[in-house]
């Protein structure tokens, strides 16, 4: 992201293709991009290949492959639901909001013996954190804002994995 990112340039100049967008609002993973560039197929007729250009630190990586790629891989397989599940979750533990941008944050969640879905932040959530990932098998998706949402609150979060047992 900045001067030396050469891939937007490259992409619609030396390559043809149309930028659809080149950064995102959410927190990790602003400078994502994704574009089409026009190629030939086998047969010879016109066609867009889709193009995703994903974070360099490792958590916002992940996170955008979770949001972006997944999904758009699903629709092209076919595959349904796509991407990943959205479900309701009750908080563990309070979690801050970041005041300016919308945040994928990693947890974990696991089914209670309330009946609900139970999701514990993994810690810290730096973009270049992978460590936040060891256990998570969800992404909260919480809103930009003040303060903080408070333990026992419910939030939506998007499943990456299984859920594992009781709490």
């Amino acid at each position: 992201m900045g001067e030396l990112d050469l891939l937007k340039p490259t992409l619609e100049r030396q390559l043809g293709g149309s930028i659809h967008f080149g950064r995102v609002a959410m927190k990790p993973g602003k400078p994502t991009t994704f574009a089409t560039i026009p190629v030939k197929s086998n047969s010879g007729e016109r066609i867009d290949k889709v193009v995703f250009s994903l974070p360099g630190n490792p958590a916002s990586c992940v996170v955008t492959y979770h949001l972006f790629v997944l999904p758009s891989l699903h629709q092209m397989a076919g595959v349904e639901p796509r991407g990943c599940a959205r479900v309701k979750v009750q908080l563990d533990g309070d979690v801050r909001l970041d005041r300016q941008r919308d945040e994928l944050h990693r947890a974990v969640v696991k089914a209670g013996g309330d009946g609900l879905l139970h999701a514990l932040s993994t810690g810290g959530q730096r973009s270049s954190r992978i460590g936040s990932f060891k256990g998570a098998n969800a992404l909260l998706c919480l809103p930009a804002g003040e303060g903080s949402i408070k333990k026992g609150e419910m939030v939506d979060a998007l499943l990456m994995g299984k859920l594992v047992g009781d709490v």
